[in-house]
C-alpha cells in the first residue's frame, strides 16, 4: 500500500498528495495491528507487528504534520518511499529482501533531508549517507557469507543452522555494525544531532523514533536467534557500551539551549537504553525493548512536533531568558507531557530488570542513565518555559495540536496497559530461545 501511495503521491493530484501519504500509512498501521490482534503474528511475527503499527503511526503522524510543504508531490512521494521501505525491512523474512529494503531506506532519507532540510542540511545529509553506507557495507559482507555457507537466505533455516562459535562472532560484529549505526549505538552516533537539525521536522521523527526502532527489531529477529553463542558472550560489553552512551548522552542533552539538538541527544540517551535491553536476549529484555521503543518512539516523535510548533512561533528553537507558560499553555502542557512519557514509563522496570541480568555493574550504570534523563529533562523543562519570542503567538490550534495528541494518546495507552506489547515481546524471546539455542 505504501509503494502504491508513493506512485500516486508522484501524479499532479495537487492538495490530495498528503492525505494519501496519511491513508497510506493508518492502512500499513492497521493491517499490522489487526494481524497481532487476531492472534495471526505469534512469536517473531508478533514482534514485528508492534513494530510495524509503530512505523505507521509515526508516518502518519509526520505526513499529517507536513502541511504547506514546498512541492508536495515529490516531498510525499518519497515520505510513502521511504515507508515502503522500512516496512518491507520489518516484514521480511529472507535476508535478501532484508538487506533490500534496509538499503532503500538511504536514498529517501537523503533526498529529504537535502531538499527540504535547514541550514548545513547537505553536510548532515552526506555525514548520514557515509556512516549509514560504511555499515551497510559490513552487513552486506556479512549477509553474503551467511548465505552462501548455509546455503540459503530464508530466516526460518537460518535460525536452526550452526555456526562455529567463531564464526558466529565475526559475524555477529559485521551484523551488529550495521545495525549499531543507525540504533546508533554509542560510539556511532555522530551523524544523529546533524541529521535531526538539518531535517525536516517529520524526517527528523522517522530518525529519532521509527529507525532506532526497526534497528532495535533487527537486531532480536537476526542477530540474537543467528548467532545465539556470540551474542551470549558480547551481551555484557554491548550493553556496557549502551549504558555508558546513554549517561554521555544524557550529560550532552542537558547541555543544549538548541531544542532541536537537545532532542536528538535526549533521544540518544533513551534509545541506548533499549539497546542495553534486547542484548539481553531474555523475555524480560525483549519485553522491555519492544516497550521501551514504542513509548519512547511515540513520546519523542511528540516533542519533535511540539518543539517545531514553538520554533515557529518563537523565530529559533535556541532557548531563552523569558517564560512562555502563560502565553501559550497548550503547547507549553502537551510538551511537558510528552517529555515526561519519553523519559519515564514502566518500560524502564523491564529495561533495567533486564540490565541487571546482565551484569550488576552495568545495571547500576544503566540506572544512572535513567536518572539522569530526569535531569537533564528539568533542565531543558525550565529553559523550554524561558523561551523568548512568543509573547504575541497564539496557542496551537486543533490543526496542529491533532498528530501530537494522538501520538500521545497512544503513548499513555501503553504507559497504562502494558501488557498489550509486553506480551508480545515475551512469546518472540521465548520462541527465539527455543530456535536459536
Amino acid at each position: 500500500m505504501a509503494l502504491i501511495a508513493a506512485a500516486a503521491c508522484a501524479l499532479p493530484i495537487g492538495t490530495l498528495a498528503r492525505p494519501l501519504a496519511v491513508i497510506g500509512a493508518l492502512i500499513v498501521a492497521g493491517t499490522a495491528a489487526a494481524s497481532a490482534w487476531a492472534g495471526a503474528a505469534g512469536g517473531p511475527g508478533g514482534f514485528a507487528s508492534a513494530i510495524l503499527v509503530l512505523v505507521g503511526v509515526l508516518f502518519a503522524a509526520g505526513a499529517a504534520a507536513s502541511g504547506g510543504v514546498a512541492r508536495p508531490r515529490g516531498y510525499f512521494a518519497l515520505w510513502s518511499l521511504l515507508l515502503a521501505a522500512t516496512a518491507s525491512a520489518v516484514v521480511a523474512t529472507d535476508l535478501i529482501v532484508f538487506v533490500a529494503s534496509w538499503e532503500s531506506m538511504l536514498l529517501p532519507l537523503i533526498l529529504l533531508v537535502s531538499l527540504w532540510g535547514a541550514a548545513d542540511r547537505r553536510r548532515a545529509a552526506l555525514r548520514l549517507a557515509l556512516m549509514w553506507l560504511t555499515g551497510s557495507a559490513l552487513l552486506l559482507t556479512g549477509i553474503v557469507a551467511l548465505g552462501v555457507g548455509a546455503h540459503t537466505f530464508a530466516f526460518a533455516d537460518l535460525a536452526g543452522y550452526r555456526l562455529a562459535a567463531g564464526s558466529q562472532f565475526v559475524l555477529a560484529l559485521l551484523f551488529l555494525a550495521a545495525f549499531a549505526v543507525r540504533l546508533p549505538l554509542f560510539p556511532l552516533h555522530a551523524w544523529l544531532a546533524p541529521a535531526c537539525g538539518a531535517a525536516p521536522t517529520p524526517v527528523a521523527m522517522v530518525l529519532c523514533a521509527a529507525t532506532p526502532a526497526v534497528a532495535v527489531y533487527a537486531i532480536a529477529r537476526i542477530c540474537v536467534p543467528f548467532f545465539p553463542v556470540a551474542m551470549s558472550d558480547l551481551a555484557p560489553y554491548l550493553a556496557a557500551l549502551a549504558a555508558i552512551g546513554a549517561l554521555y548522552a544524557a550529560f550532552l542533552a542537558a547541555r543544549q539551549h538548541d531544542a532541536r539538538t537537545f532532542v536528538a541527544y535526549a533521544s540518544l540517551s533513551q534509545v541506548q537504553l533499549v539497546a542495553a535491553s534486547a542484548f539481553a536476549a531474555t523475555p524480560t529484555g525483549a519485553a522491555g525493548a519492544l516497550l521501551a521503543a514504542c513509548v519512547h518512539g511515540l513520546a519523542i516523535a511528540a516533542v519533535i512536533l511540539l518543539i517545531a510548533a514553538l520554533a515557529q512561533r518563537a523565530g529559533t528553537s535556541v532557548l531563552g531568558p523569558r517564560g512562555i507558560a502563560g502565553r501559550v499553555p497548550v503547547l507549553t502542557a502537551l510538551t511537558v507531557i510528552a517529555l515526561l512519557i519519553s523519559i519515564g514509563s514502566p518500560s524502564d522496570f523491564l529495561v533495567l530488570a533486564a540490565v541487571f541480568g546482565i551484569s550488576p555493574g552495568v545495571g547500576l550504570v544503566a540506572s544512572l542513565g535513567v536518572i539522569a534523563s530526569a535531569a537533564y529533562a528539568a533542565i531543558f523543562l525550565r529553559r523550554l518555559l524561558n523561551t523568548t519570542g512568543v509573547a504575541d503567538a497564539a496557542d496551537l490550534g486543533w490543526r496542529e495540536r491533532g498528530p501530537a495528541v494522538a501520538l500521545i494518546g497512544l503513548a499513555l495507552v501503553l504507559v497504562a496497559v502494558p501488557g498489550v506489547v509486553t506480551d508480545i515481546a515475551t512469546r518472540t524471546a521465548s520462541q527465539i530461545t527455543r530456535t536459536g539455542r
